[in-house]
């Protein structure tokens, strides 16, 4: 589509021209092999020109694979991994390279260009991620991207990129079920009608959780509208409600002691634990506009507003039932941002072509932190959460609540120019990042904060430069060095705390160059300044973190996938395909010189055979393994037994097999009947140590039909 030039346009490139000696609009330019700027996505349809590890899980990959939960998706991903704390990964527990993944706190994680960490700039950790049946692609910045957004941009960024509308009528009907009492649904409809492309899906899901008292359901709620205003002029909007409940879920695990009884027993315990729950109602809402302003400048704007309302409650020691008095944990997160990137090719200077990205950010965050108590006897949940701030319970210990507000307000702006010189695009760029913290201590008996307000304030230069050499053929050869940050945590004791700060570098090569060999290989190093660690919990047993000490990340990722039909005239396709990745993350001084960096194990990654025919069916199995690691700053190694500290220990590695087939019914209802199963040994394995030992999800096997019309 060709736009006749525009005045802004004109004006923009007129004053490049003013600005910079010797510049001159190129006479109709080779347009730029390298990615445009849109604030709905971090990686276009492609991993082509970017000038840094990427890799993209396509709608074809989600098809094929039917991962039962989004961490089991990520799975094919070199150098992310996972840590599950409930059967559907609903406390998302993600890591990019060296970063721990309990809570995702250090990675940005994005749904269309949103930001849907709980508070990137307040409390970073996230308990909603988009289900994998309503994405078209998810896509992942490894090490690369820290100019263009932010923060939490040490290590990695997710974003997770919703369907589109299509040109034609599509419904996807999509039923399954299995054992652990397991049940989905998926409905999605999405359409073009004259200018305007709308999308609206229902996802839910249900099922046992780990222990025998836990039960986990949701639902998901999405809509979309495209509307194609003119030429030059798209106005966009989404909306989604996500809701969860989840019966008999809380983080108090089990000691050595308890798990070797029984793993999976909460129930016999008679504590109550039955009565525990989490529930989570998130919403979201954007609004996009982009201005192709002419064929060389685009204007992509966005206001968003996202709200995370996250109570969980627990018993102490007995059932309500019983006059058990129950505490909770009753969060509240609030939102709002601005977004607008411009995008300007077709520039000449110094017989060099450029291609200038710049933005600015807005965002507003506010959350509430209310630890209510429960009188004795009395249920909490989310319709009744407990207004008692100190009440004794028939043990003869005092339990007192408390009211902490906190608020964040920041400002980004970015800019960054790509130039090519022939088969080389050389982009160097400065992100500027200033953000303020405040913390309002409303309610905490016996505390000397009570009453009083802090604030602090951070500004942070973060600049980087990035190099594509795609001279080879089918190749691509990716370098780059960039600072990065990510916000301390505002709750925590010792408020404030400083920023954690990167130098990352990497070296990568992708290639299709072989017939029937895609390849994607990366070594990186990334030094860490200030590092934040989970470290221990307070008095109602809540997480805080520390600047634990400087630490060194060094390792590679490996992606790699054959495919016989390459080389073979057959109806079969034999196919393998790989995720590997080393990381060694140390921490490099003080008292904690030499000891790894907690829940980051040295090896991970998964192995993937199959084959699939063009009669319309698909075999295939994948090994995952995760390696070893440390709960704890001191990398203490044993697993402690009852009354004593309950974080700390060494977690085994574990190798799990999973499987799926399907089979594409020879029929005019595009139809599919699929089965799919993980941890299809049933290992009984650790997951995690926190306040106690977790185990892994058991065995759990699903069939399904999928269909289009």
């Amino acid at each position: 589509m060709s736009f006749c030039p525009h005045p802004l346009a004109k004006a923009l490139k007129l004053a490049l021209v003013m600005c910079t000696p010797a510049v001159a609009l190129a006479q109709d330019p080779e347009p730029l092999e390298l990615p445009t700027l849109d604030v709905r996505s971090v990686v276009p349809e492609t991993v082509s020109g970017t000038p840094g590890a990427a890799s993209l899980v396509t709608r074809d990959t989600l098809d094929s694979y039917k991962p039962y939960t989004l961490h089991d998706a990520l799975d094919h991903v070199p150098g992310v991994r996972t840590i599950d704390d409930d059967v559907l990964g609903l406390r998302s527990g993600i890591g990019v390279r060296g970063a721990p993944p309990r809570r995702s706190r250090k990675v940005l994680l994005l749904e269309d260009g949103t930001p849907i960490n709980n508070s990137a700039y307040l409390d970073s950790g996230a308990h909603y991620t988009p289900p994998t049946q309503r994405l078209e692609q998810i896509e992942v910045l490894k090490g690369a991207g820290q100019i263009v957004h932010g923060p939490l941009n040490n290590h990695g960024i997710v974003n997770f990129r919703n369907l589109k509308p299509t040109e034609k009528p599509e419904t996807r009907v999509e039923l399954a079920t299995g054992n652990q009492s397991t049940r989905q649904s998926h409905v999605s409809h999405r359409r073009t009608e004259g200018d305007l492309g709308m999308v609206f899906s229902y996802t839910g899901q249900e099922a046992d959780g780990t222990f025998d008292v836990e039960r986990h359901e949701f639902d998901d709620f999405y809509g979309a509208f495209q509307w194609q205003l003119s030429e030059r002029h798209q106005l966009a909007t989404s909306a989604t409600y996500f809701r969860e409940r989840s019966q008999g879920y809380d983080e108090a695990n089990l000691s050595l002691e308890q798990y070797r009884e029984d793993p999976r027993g909460k129930r016999r315990l008679d504590e109550g634990r039955e009565f525990n729950n989490i529930a989570v109602d998130f919403f979201k809402l954007d609004l996009t506009h982009n201005f192709q302003i002419s064929d060389d400048v685009r204007l992509s704007s966005k206001v968003f507003a996202t709200e995370l309302d996250r109570p969980r409650f627990q018993t102490r020691g007995k059932a309500p039932t019983e006059g058990g008095v129950m505490e909770g944990r009753d969060r509240r997160y609030d939102t709002f941002g601005a977004d607008s990137r411009l995008d300007i090719g077709g520039i000449s200077a110094f017989g060099l072509d450029h291609r200038i990205q710049t933005g600015v950010r807005y965002e507003k965050h506010r959350f509430a932190d209310r630890r209510p108590v429960g009188r004795p006897g009395e249920a909490l949940d989310e319709d009744n959460r407990g207004n008692v701030y100190a009440v004794s319970g028939q043990d003869g210990y005092t339990r007192t609540g408390r009211r902490i507000d906190y608020d964040a307000e920041a400002v980004s702006l970015f800019a960054q120019d790509t130039v090519s010189i022939g088969d080389w695009a050389v982009t160097p760029g400065l992100r500027f990042e200033t953000y303020n913290q405040y913390k309002y201590t409303r309610f905490r008996p016996g505390s000397a904060e009570e009453g009083t307000s802090v604030k602090d304030s951070n500004t942070l230069l973060l600049p980087g430069i990035s190099l594509l050499y795609s001279g080879l053929a089918d190749s691509e050869i990716y370098a780059g060095i960039h600072r990065g940050f990510a916000p301390a945590s505002a709750r925590t004791e010792e408020f404030p705390l400083t920023p954690e700060t990167g130098i990352n570098t990497q070296l990568g090569i992708r290639s299709t160059a072989l017939r029937g060999v895609s390849l994607d290989a990366a070594l990186f190093y990334n030094r860490i300044k200030d590092t934040l660690i989970r470290d221990r919990v307070d008095t109602f047993d809540d997480a805080l973190f520390v600047n634990a000490a400087d630490s060194r990340i060094y390792g590679v990722d490996v992606g790699a996938r054959i495919d016989s039909w390459a080389w073979y005239d057959s109806p079969y396709n034999l196919f393998a395909e790989t995720a590997l990745n080393y990381t060694r993350a140390r921490f490099s001084d003080g008292p904690l010189k030499g000891n790894h960096v907690p829940e980051v194990p040295d090896w991970a990654g998964s192995f993937t055979f199959g084959v699939e025919h063009t009669a319309g069916w698909q075999l295939s199995a994948t090994l995952s393994h995760f390696g070893a690691f440390y709960t704890d700053l001191a990398n203490t190694r044993a697993i402690v037994a009852e009354g004593e500290e309950d974080d700390a220990g060494r977690v085994s590695s574990r190798t799990l097999l999973s499987a799926r087939a399907s089979y594409k019914l020879p029929t005019n209802l595009d139809t599919t009947l699929w089965v799919q199963g993980r941890n299809l040994t049933d290992k009984l394995y650790i997951a995690d140590i926190q306040e106690g030992i977790r185990p892994g999800a058991p065995r759990t096997v699903l069939a399904g039909v999928t269909m289009r019309f």
